[in-house]
């Protein structure tokens, strides 16, 4: 039985990173002392777009639709000096661009974009199969509530591990709405689902 668990989840593992369309592209570039062009190619219904500082603040947000191409140029010369992220939002992933702000003006930090993928879980007869693909090595929480917020279990998965799958059991519950936390070092995943 665990064997086919683990087919299962492999299959889907190929499945989602097929879906994932490999022409959807960020590019964050320098303009000028102040400003950033960030342009997004293929972007899909439901794409986000944020431009955020350092402490989360979300400075600027766009939820777009399915187009070809999207231009946002960025004027930073007003905002303090600091840290701010560009960061795009689909489906699969967010992909996060850091951009530096000093007096002698701004400039993107050399190899310090990340992608982080987002948790992908799914339902079939009562067992929840999840998996999620980590690019840095941060620890994993795992919590699963239940409608009322109680919750029903938590697991640590070490830092190591960067391919996460487990296929959850609700066969013993009550029918209802279940939702599951997924925390990363500094973002938090949150995926409802239904048994």
């Amino acid at each position: 039985m665990k064997r086919v668990i683990n087919v299962c989840l492999l299959v889907s593992a190929i499945f989602f990173s097929a879906s994932v369309k490999a022409s959807d592209v960020l590019s964050v570039k320098i303009e000028n002392s102040s400003t950033i062009n960030v342009s997004l190619v293929n972007i899909s219904k439901g794409q986000k777009l944020y431009l955020k500082d350092y402490s989360g603040t979300i400075l600027f947000n766009v939820t777009l639709d399915a187009m070809p191409a999207y231009r946002k140029y960025f004027n930073l010369g007003a905002v303090e000096n600091g840290i701010y992220f560009v960061e795009t939002e689909t489906e699969y992933d967010v992909r996060v661009t850091p951009v530096v702000k000093n007096q002698k003006g701004i400039a993107l930090i050399h190899n310090s974009a990340v992608t982080v993928f987002k948790p992908k879980v799914q339902v079939e007869n009562a067992i929840a199969k999840v998996l999620l693909t980590k690019t840095d090595k941060s620890p994993l929480q795992v919590t699963i509530y239940d409608n009322e917020g109680v919750m029903l279990m938590e697991e640590n998965v070490d830092e190591n591990v960067s391919i996460f799958q487990r296929a959850y059991n609700f066969a013993g519950v009550p029918a209802g709405k279940y939702v599951i936390y997924f925390s990363l070092k500094d973002r938090t995943f949150v995926k409802e689902i239904s048994i």
